[in-house]
């Protein structure tokens, strides 16, 4: 039975259908169970090529605003600099490939999957790690060594509705834990809470993790209330990660996007960006923001999980 061709759902009903096209059935279900998933490159389209533009826009931006030569990214023995790591924000003039990626089809439907067909591209930002010092020839731990957390900072906790969501994609391979990649709780979505200090510490209460395994152009996304952490890195070079942070209408964006953010033509070129960065949203309000009528969607969608 084709029940969402029968238009009961109008928010819903195209969702299904761009879900069953993009064959992310699978990972809806490990959204749903495991509260993440990772969508590998040949079920999102992400090409090599593709992958490695992103890569290279990301690199060539840490070299523009911190000032530092990352030629050596792939064999690099040492940390990036903390202080060249503060300004990681506001990506989208930096590059087309920013605008892509957020349009990318496979993280654009488990973002509205997760949040409703309305959801908002908060913020993003990258991760350039390399290798820690004093961690290339210890064995790596049975436990998560850092803290856990969730990304729902300010959330209160309950419920089963999803606010916020990651929708990371991997630019290097993630493929064992020398490589410093996420760790995740399974299942920990579902207390829909943070976890407690003495669960987020090293120690007999720390849940179990998983360390998140995919090649580069994959797509690594998870429920905001899923507890994560990360591994120091060992191997040389750089784990490049673009982290994309989509949240519900209602929450505050972690950047006030405007149209003047953006590069010149950049709004022509990918016309949803005007829809996923809420350029025409009533709030936050701000005087470029002229086109109030677009409020009326913002009534219509009411409280339907996936409008």
């Amino acid at each position: 039975m084709d029940i969402s061709g029968k238009g009961t759902q109008p928010f819903l009903d195209p969702l299904i259908e761009e879900i069953k096209r993009l064959d992310l059935s699978e990972h809806v279900v490990e959204l749903e169970a495991y509260g993440f998933t990772v969508i590998p490159p040949s079920k999102s389209g992400i090409t090599k090529a593709w992958v490695g533009r992103l890569r290279d826009a990301i690199l060539h931006t840490v070299e523009r605003r911190g000032g530092v030569d990352l030629s050596d990214w792939e064999t690099r023995t040492e940390q990036i600099p903390s202080e060249v790591m503060r300004e990681s924000w506001e990506l989208m003039p930096e590059d087309d490939i920013f605008a892509e990626a957020a349009l990318q089809p496979a993280g654009l439907a488990m973002a509205r999957w997760l949040l409703g067909q309305r959801a908002i591209l908060g913020g993003h930002t990258y991760i350039t790690q390399g290798p820690t010092p004093g961690e290339t020839d210890r064995p790596v731990p049975d436990k998560l060594e850092g803290k856990l957390h969730s990304d729902g900072h300010g959330v209160p906790g309950g419920g089963d509705i999803c606010h916020e969501c990651n929708v990371s994609i991997l630019c290097t391979d993630y493929s064992s834990a020398d490589d410093g990649p996420t760790i995740l709780s399974p299942g920990s979505h579902r207390m829909a809470r943070a976890p407690s200090p003495g669960e987020a510490t090293p120690g007999d209460a720390q849940p179990t993790c998983v360390t998140l395994e995919g090649e580069a152009g994959s797509i690594a996304v998870w429920n905001g209330f899923t507890w994560h952490g990360s591994y120091p890195r060992k191997n040389p070079g750089l784990r490049i990660t673009l982290v994309q942070s989509w949240m519900r209408t209602y929450m505050r964006p972690l950047h006030e996007w405007r149209e003047s953010d953006l590069a010149p033509g950049q709004l022509e070129r990918y016309p949803e960006l005007r829809k996923v960065l809420a350029l025409d949203h009533p709030y936050p309000f701000h005087a470029e923001n002229k086109r109030r009528k677009e409020y009326a969607w913002f009534m219509q969608a009411g409280t339907d999980r996936f409008a």
